[in-house]
């Protein structure tokens, strides 16, 4: 699913009136339209605005919240349940026509939102960014898309994971007409199947929520979904069914770019996965709660409203590249370039019986040549000719 800011919103009233027997969300909704980013996280800024604060308020002594709390809970249900809340709501001025059009694609799209949004906050979502190394690491390097998909595990329920500098370069919004429309992250929740927990199966669901932005505003989004298992299901056989469910059209248009997008988070996730790893958590919300904790009423004010930019994190890579990546390579006739790292199953133990996950990192050679953007990496399968992908 694909969804852009509606460009005529101002043209409808956005203070809606309660109908007949439903919830006020009135106040939760004027909360919820995030414009301006603030140079925060998304969901940084969507907390900051009030917005948790307001849908607590409205619904935090329902059934439905209380069910949306629930670790089996999708995204994708609270998204339904919220555009069935907001179908209900009477506008002020009813429209009619192509404005009528406008209205439910701007409702369909704030559903998006608010529910990606409650589903990071009510199950404790988490922020990862990853250093400009790590950054610089990934993206010249391939992921065997042999391997299952069994081994890509966020290691949250509930995850943004934010984009940096160098990502942001390489990743493109797909069918995009405004050249500095990039992404600002990904929101990524792994949900248990209810009907499964009981059973001591493990089927899951990977919902996959991209936030665009432009500058410094919100400006849409991409929202893939896909079933995942401990099962024998490919990275790449992963990658093809959940992209060709929400687009069979425009592959080169909106396949090749999103592939790129989904495979570069793939690759974050299994570097995660690696024992040499390098995570460093930061508290500093939780530690500015704290501290409001212990002051009066004014001051602890004071302070709350200071550190509503503050966010808890995980950051992951190392501080600097590592001097095997940094330079590399021999001959004086070769151009400066990255010789491509990749993620690969080597065999090990007694007769390489066994396997584990290993990280291959990017050489590159002749740094001191190097000049301009670094090259866009390839998909990779161990033993096959390289697949399309970035």
């Amino acid at each position: 699913m694909v969804g852009e800011s509606a460009a005529a919103v101002n043209a409808v009233s956005r203070r809606p009136q309660r109908a007949e027997g439903a919830i006020d969300i009135g106040p939760a909704l004027e909360c919820s339209w995030v414009t301006t980013l603030s140079g925060r996280p998304y969901p940084v800024q969507f907390r900051s605005q009030g917005a948790i604060d307001a849908w607590t308020r409205a619904l935090g002594k329902s059934e439905v919240w209380q069910r949306w709390q629930d670790p089996s809970t999708l995204c994708w249900q609270i998204r339904q349940e919220v555009l069935r809340q907001l179908e209900r709501v009477e506008s002020l001025a009813p429209v009619a026509g192509e404005m009528a059009q406008v209205v439910a694609d701007d409702q369909r799209r704030l559903a998006v939102e608010i529910s990606t949004n409650l589903k990071y906050h009510l199950n404790r979502g988490m922020v990862i960014e990853a250093t400009a190394a790590l950054e610089t690491l990934l993206t010249n390097s391939d992921v065997d898309l042999s391997l299952p998909m069994s081994m890509v595990v966020p290691p949250y329920q509930a995850q943004y994971l934010r984009f940096g500098e160098v990502a942001m370069r390489y990743l493109k919004v797909p069918a995009s007409q405004a050249p500095d429309r990039c992404f600002d992250g990904v929101f990524c929740f792994l949900t248990p199947h209810a009907a499964t927990c009981a059973s001591g199966t493990t089927s899951w669901t990977l919902e996959l929520v991209f936030a665009s932005k432009r500058q410094d505003r919100y400006s849409g989004y991409v929202s893939l979904l896909g079933e995942t298992d401990r099962g024998s299901t490919t990275v790449g056989e992963w990658l093809s069914g959940v992209l060709l469910a929400v687009n069979r059209q425009s592959e080169g248009e909106f396949h090749q770019p999103m592939h790129a997008a989904v495979s570069y988070v793939v690759r974050v996730f299994l570097y995660m996965a690696l024992a040499q790893a390098r995570v460093v958590k930061h508290t500093e919300y939780d530690d500015a709660l704290q501290r409001a904790a212990g002051l009066g009423n004014r001051k602890r004010a004071k302070l709350l409203q200071r550190s509503a930019s503050l966010y808890n994190s995980i950051l992951v890579g190392p501080e600097s590249l590592p001097s095997t990546a940094a330079a590399g390579g021999t001959g004086h006739g070769v151009a400066a370039h990255w010789r491509r790292g990749h993620f690969r199953m080597q065999p090990h133990g007694a007769g390489n019986q066994q396997r584990k996950l290993v990280f291959i990192a990017p050489v590159l050679v002749h740094a001191e040549y190097l000049q301009g953007e670094v090259p866009a990496p390839r998909s990779y399968r161990a033993g096959a000719v390289a697949l399309t992908g970035a």
